[in-house]
C-alpha cells in the first residue's frame, strides 16, 4: 500500500471513506459510490443513490462539502425525463446535506447507474472510524433493517405498498442527523454505516479493526414492517446468502434463534443506518438526546473484550 504521512484513514481496515490531513487542524474526507436502480421511481432512486454516497462522509464524523455526479445512462433507449428525475433526486439530497454540486461525468451505458463522488471535511480531532470500539461500549443502530429484501421483492406480487414506502423512506433518509447528534455529544468510539455487507458484515469489520468482540441481541434488531413475511415467501437476495456464508465464519450463534431474523441480520442493505459504539457512561445521555430530537436509536448489543478467540468476533444471542 502506498505510504503518505497525511493519509490518516486509508483502506487498511475497510473503513467507509478515506481521510487526508490538509493542515494541523483540518482533514478532507473522500468517498465514491454508485449502483444500478433499486426502486422503479427514478426520482426516488436518485435520492437513494445520493444518500448512500453521502453516508460514508457522515460515518467518518464529517460534513459533506462538494459532490460530483457519476452517471451511466442508455441515452438512446430511455426517455431523457427519466435521467432528469434521477439527477433531480440526487441534487435535492445534495442540497439537504448542505453540499455543492460541482458537476460530474456521464457516459452512454447499457444499464442505468448513478451515484456520487463526495468530498467532506472534519476537524483533525473529530475523525470517527470503525477501529475504536472499546470493551463495555454499547452498540446502537439508527435505521431499521430489511431494505435488501424489499428491493428484491419489487418484481413480485409479495411486496405490499406500505413495506416498499417504508423501505424507500429509510434508504433516502440522510444519515446527516444521526451523525451530527453523535458528533455534538462527542459520544462514539467507533462508527460505520450498514450497506452491502449487512449488519453482521459491517459489525465484523468494526470488531476486527478494533481488535474486540461483541454480542448482539437478535430480537432487539429493528426491522422494516413486512420483511419477515417476504422471507417466509422465499425472498432471499444472492448478496445476503453470500454475506451469511462468508461472515458466519466470524460469528457464534445461539441455538434456537429465529431463522428469519438471522437472514435479516446478514441481509445486504442499501443506504442503511449508522452503527455507533458508544462508551457505557455516555449511553443514557445519547439515548435521551436522540429521543428529544426525534431521531431513531436502537440498542442492539455491547462490546465485550479484546480476547478474541478462534476468529469469533460476534456472538448472536
Amino acid at each position: 500500500m502506498p505510504e503518505n504521512d497525511n493519509v490518516l484513514v486509508g483502506f487498511g481496515y475497510k473503513d467507509d471513506a478515506g481521510v487526508y490531513r490538509i493542515n494541523d487542524d483540518t482533514c478532507l474526507i473522500q468517498t465514491v459510490d454508485f449502483f444500478t436502480p433499486v426502486v422503479d421511481d427514478p426520482y426516488s432512486f436518485g435520492q437513494i443513490a445520493a444518500a448512500n454516497a453521502l453516508s460514508d462522509v457522515y460515518a467518518m464524523g464529517g460534513k459533506p462539502l462538494t459532490a460530483l455526479n457519476i452517471a451511466c445512462f442508455p441515452i438512446n433507449d430511455i426517455e431523457k425525463e427519466v435521467f432528469n428525475l434521477i439527477l433531480m433526486g440526487g441534487l435535492d439530497k445534495i442540497k439537504e446535506a448542505g453540499a455543492a454540486l460541482l458537476g460530474g461525468h456521464s457516459i452512454d451505458d447499457k444499464e442505468i447507474k448513478y451515484g456520487l463522488s463526495v468530498t467532506g471535511i472534519c476537524g483533525i480531532d473529530e475523525i470517527y472510524s470503525n477501529s475504536g470500539a472499546e470493551p463495555g461500549d454499547i452498540l446502537y443502530l439508527t435505521k431499521s433493517l430489511g431494505t435488501g429484501f424489499a428491493v428484491s421483492a419489487i418484481c413480485t406480487d409479495f411486496l405490499n405498498e406500505d413495506t416498499l414506502n417504508e423501505a424507500t423512506l429509510s434508504m433516502s433518509k440522510l444519515n446527516k442527523y444521526a451523525s451530527e447528534l453523535a458528533v455534538s455529544l462527542m459520544s462514539p468510539n467507533a462508527v460505520t454505516d450498514v450497506t452491502g455487507f449487512g449488519l453482521i458484515g459491517h459489525l465484523s469489520e468494526m470488531m476486527i479493526a478494533s481488535g474486540t468482540r461483541c454480542e448482539i441481541d437478535l430480537n432487539s434488531l429493528p426491522v422494516i414492517n413486512g420483511v419477515p413475511e417476504l422471507i417466509k415467501k422465499g425472498i432471499n437476495p444472492a448478496g445476503t446468502k453470500r454475506n451469511r456464508k462468508y461472515f458466519s465464519e466470524y460469528t457464534s450463534m445461539k441455538d434456537g434463534l429465529d431463522e428469519n431474523l438471522l437472514w435479516i441480520a446478514f441481509g445486504a442493505e442499501t443506504s442503511g443506518g449508522l452503527i455507533f459504539s458508544i462508551p457505557k457512561n455516555k449511553a443514557s445521555e445519547t439515548e435521551k438526546i436522540f429521543k428529544i430530537k426525534g431521531e431513531p436509536l436502537y440498542k442492539i448489543g455491547s462490546v465485550l473484550d479484546k480476547s478474541v478467540k478462534d476468529g469469533i468476533y460476534i456472538n448472536i444471542t
